[in-house]
């Protein structure tokens, strides 16, 4: 029986409930390699615990376990299959959560401010005075996961860096959501850019990570930003400085764009936000 493990094991291994192994037994997915006839205990080998896996991709993805046995062949799993079908099922939960948070945002909007889309804007407490065409905004600390954008990407493309996005937080088992958008930070002389998710949940563990990994994670102060709306993405830096230069105070700075989310901003032709901290 060495070569067999319980099924008490198998939960404990791969964090899946008896009750749910005993529920792909019932319905085909995942029959025990042997079942003890006196005691019906039910037993497995370390060769099924690759379909074990595909069963938690599943899941995941949001594909229907009944759906399985169309991934098997010769005995097992067509995983590139099972992956592709589960990034176009990504890509569509992605478009809802999108169309979703659209919807809140310009609950929001008809809540608080016409001008941001966001919530009202309080006043400033940095108490600078701003150049035309833009507002102050008092926003919580954010943590955000990050990709590098290389200077031939395009927004057309971003989809993807957003789809590479969700795949990594669920990598590092942290929950990230929108709003999303592009970091533009220039330090040292030396420009750069990363697509953006924000980070809505993460545990102790993921907290300790994201304040040592810079590379995959930025972590933005709380603070007074001074803000203002642009109709397309940001594809000049020189250009967008040079326009901030009356609010930009350091020679290192980040400029947050955003993707409000708003529809009313979208008709009026201006769906995206520039924010820079202006309270240290």
């Amino acid at each position: 029986m060495s070569q067999y493990m319980s099924i008490g094991k198998i939960s404990k291994l791969k964090n899946v409930s008896i009750k749910s192994l005993r529920y792909y037994d019932q319905i085909g997915i995942l029959k025990p390699a042997f079942v003890n006839t006196e005691t019906n205990y039910r037993y497995y080998t370390k060769d099924q615990l690759y379909l074990l896996d595909a069963i938690t991709v599943c899941i995941k993805l949001g594909i229907p376990l009944k759906d399985l046995n169309n991934y098997v062949e010769n005995n097992s799993i067509n995983l590139q299959k099972l992956l592709y079908d589960g990034k176009i099922l990504a890509e569509q939960k992605i478009m809802e959560i999108h169309n979703c948070l659209g919807t809140l945002q310009e609950t929001l909007q008809n809540m608080g401010s016409s001008v941001t889309g966001m919530a009202k804007i309080p006043e400033s407490k940095s108490g600078i005075l701003l150049p035309d065409g833009f507002y102050h905004n008092a926003v919580e600390e954010r943590r955000l996961l990050i990709v590098p954008l290389d200077e031939m990407d395009t927004p057309k493309y971003y989809g993807q860096h957003i789809l590479k996005l969700f795949v990594t937080a669920q990598q590092h088992g942290i929950t990230a959501s929108y709003p999303s958008g592009v970091l533009h930070e220039y330090k040292n002389g030396v420009y750069s850019r990363h697509m953006f998710l924000t980070i809505a949940e993460a545990g102790t563990e993921q907290l300790t990570q994201i304040e040592q990994n810079t590379e995959t994670f930025r972590i933005l102060p709380q603070g007074d930003y001074a803000c203002r709306r642009i109709s397309t993405h940001m594809s000049d830096f020189d250009s967008i400085k040079e326009e901030m230069k009356e609010v930009l105070k350091d020679g290192d700075f980040c400029i947050i764009e955003t993707d409000t989310l708003s529809e009313q901003n979208k008709k009026d032709g201006y769906p995206f936000e520039l924010e820079y901290d202006i309270s240290h």
